[in-house]
């Protein structure tokens, strides 16, 4: 038995829909796979969490120990990649103390805000990334390890840090071999 699921077995789990040549590790947890769509040449490791609207394109690579929480909404672009141990929030609690911090407290006595992460095409998330609420990453964007992403990373930079920061220019010589997949 291999570690990834069959054909036969990732339609069972009821995504919503996904291409070819798909590799989702058996020991991944998979929360509301309806809202799930994934690409072709889509790999996600063991140990995994992927939880609410979630929307990932073709030839991704997904680490293992990451999660991705999707109540507001996660698209991953083509040819992204995410190290492990990284964690994406499309919403969070409000900690302030003005309300209660659960999912299992009653939502009127809650203050949950959020919204969508964009990983456009080309983005590398750093191992051990934290990437908040709202966030949009310009194609080509990376972070380096171990950084704290609250707000927009522009296009073909480099951010890291605790909260990031730019630290300088992304090279794009990995659009010369991207032309040159045969990948659908």
């Amino acid at each position: 038995m291999s570690s990834f699921y069959s054909e036969e077995e990732l339609k069972d789990l009821g995504l919503k829909a996904f291409g070819r040549n798909v590799l989702i590790s058996r020991k991944c947890s998979i929360y509301g796979a309806k809202n799930i769509l994934l690409g072709s040449n889509v790999r996600i490791d063991d140990f995994c969490i992927l939880s609410g609207q979630i929307t990932i394109g073709s030839n991704v690579h997904i680490s293992a120990y990451n999660a991705l929480y999707g109540s507001k909404g996660i698209e991953i672009g083509d040819f992204c990649g995410i190290s492990p141990r990284c964690t994406l929030f499309s919403a969070t609690d409000d900690f302030s103390g003005e309300y209660m911090v659960s999912p299992m407290v009653p939502e009127e006595f809650t203050n949950v805000q959020g919204g969508k992460i964009v990983l456009t095409k080309y983005v590398q998330i750093g191992s051990g990334t934290i990437i908040m609420p709202n966030v949009v990453f310009g194609e080509g964007a990376a972070t380096g390890a171990m950084s704290l992403i609250k707000s927009n990373v522009p296009a073909w930079k480099i951010y890291a840090g605790v909260p990031a920061k730019e630290i300088k220019e992304r090279s794009r010589n990995l659009l010369k071999f991207a032309e040159k997949c045969k990948f659908n």
